[in-house]
């Protein structure tokens, strides 16, 4: 299907705002709720870094999403290969925040606002990643 480069990049931009979105919320509005966590067999030693492990990819995916978009005058298969790359990051990036949104859904009512950010979070990232994968695969038009 062919596409402008503009529609292109703005995908791109979209995209790397969704996984941006993520990252900002998980940062303020989840990390501190869990590090805070007394709720039986919580393990905040545990589940804080691997939100920060989280929020840092996902930031690093959005900045390469920006500079893909930025600097991509058509569609080679380098940025072919790095967007579908990014793209299954992200959807793994929303697996992993789908099983903390299943953990802490079961922690019972005081961890009910964290469940729903993750939700968010998860829901986020699987868009991000589809729409970076159907993008990687839109081929620009050509001028004539």
């Amino acid at each position: 299907m062919a596409v402008s480069l503009l529609f292109r990049r703005r995908m791109l931009l979209v995209c790397a705002a969704l996984l941006a979105a993520a990252a900002i919320v998980e940062a303020f509005g989840v990390i501190q709720p869990v590090q805070a966590a007394t709720f039986p067999g919580a393990t905040p030693e545990r589940a804080v870094p691997a939100f920060w492990v989280n929020i840092g990819l996902n930031f690093a995916a959005a900045a390469i999403l920006v500079c893909i978009a930025i600097r991509s005058k058509g569609r080679s298969w380098i940025s072919t290969s790095v967007l579908v790359v990014i793209g299954l990051v992200a959807l793994f990036l929303g697996i992993a925040l789908t099983d903390a949104f299943v953990a802490f859904q079961e922690a019972g009512p005081s961890m009910q606002t964290v469940s729903m950010l993750l939700l968010f979070c998860a829901a986020a990232d699987f868009l991000a990643g589809v729409l970076v994968v159907i993008t990687a695969f839109l081929r620009p038009q050509k001028h004539e």
